[in-house]
C-alpha cells in the first residue's frame, strides 16, 4: 500500500487525505476491520488526529459509505439521465462502464462488493436504502423499454430492475479474477441482459 507523506493541510483538505487513505484500508481491511490506527499508519498522522476528524469509529464508516454512495449515485444518474436514448443501449454502455470502474477504482468497487453481501444490523439497511436510490434512477429506463415494447417481461419495472442489479454484485467479483476473460464477462452481461429482458439476440 502507497503510504502518504506528512504535509500541512488546511483542516479540509486533511479530512480529504483520510477520507482517501480510509477507502484504501477499508477496501484491503473491510468494512468490520479497518480502525483509525490504520488511517493513521497509511497517512503518517497520530491517532488522535484521525479522531480529531472522524470522532468515532460509526462517524468514520459513515464518511467511507457515504463517499460509495455518492460516487455510484452519481455514476448511475450520468448513465440514466437521457429518456430519448435506445434502453438497450442505456442499460449495457451502464453495464460495461461499471465493469471499467471497477479497474478504474478498484478500492470502491470492493467496498461496494463487500457492502453488498454484509447482512449485518450495523450496515445493512444503510445498503437496502442505497439500493432502492440506484433502483429509483435505473428503473425508468426498465420501464421505457417495456412500455416501447423493447423488453417482454411478466415483470413489472420495479421487480425487473431490481432483479437485473441483482446480477451486478457476481458480475462485478468475476471482474477481479484471473478467469474468465474480460471478452466473457462482457458477452455474459449481454446474454443476461437479453434473456431476463426478453429481447431477442441480433
Amino acid at each position: 500500500m502507497t503510504t502518504i507523506s506528512r504535509t500541512r493541510l488546511n483542516p479540509e483538505q486533511r479530512k480529504q487525505q483520510l477520507l482517501q487513505a480510509a477507502i484504501e484500508v477499508f477496501a484491503r481491511r473491510g468494512i468490520g476491520r479497518a480502525a483509525h490506527a490504520d488511517i493513521a499508519s497509511a497517512t503518517k498522522v497520530s491517532v488522535p488526529t484521525v479522531f480529531n476528524y472522524f470522532k468515532t469509529r460509526e462517524d468514520l464508516v459513515d464518511a467511507v459509505l457515504s463517499h460509495v454512495e455518492s460516487e455510484i449515485i452519481q455514476f448511475a444518474e450520468r448513465h440514466h439521465s437521457h429518456p430519448w436514448r435506445d434502453p438497450m443501449e442505456t442499460l449495457l454502455e451502464f453495464s460495461y462502464e461499471f465493469l471499467d470502474l471497477a479497474q478504474e477504482k478498484p478500492n470502491l468497487i470492493k467496498i461496494w462488493l463487500e457492502w453488498s453481501a454484509s447482512v449485518r444490523d450495523d450496515v445493512w439497511p444503510r445498503y437496502l436504502s442505497f439500493k432502492e436510490q440506484i433502483v429509483d434512477i435505473v428503473e425508468p429506463t426498465i420501464q421505457r423499454g417495456l412500455d416501447q415494447g423493447i423488453f417482454n417481461s411478466s415483470l413489472g419495472g420495479r421487480s425487473l430492475t431490481r432483479m437485473l442489479l441483482a446480477q451486478a454484485q457476481p458480475v462485478t467479483l468475476a471482474h477481479f479474477t484471473p478467469e474468465p476473460p474480460p471478452s466473457d464477462v462482457v458477452e455474459f452481461v449481454q446474454i443476461c441482459a437479453n434473456t431476463m429482458l426478453g429481447v431477442e439476440r441480433k
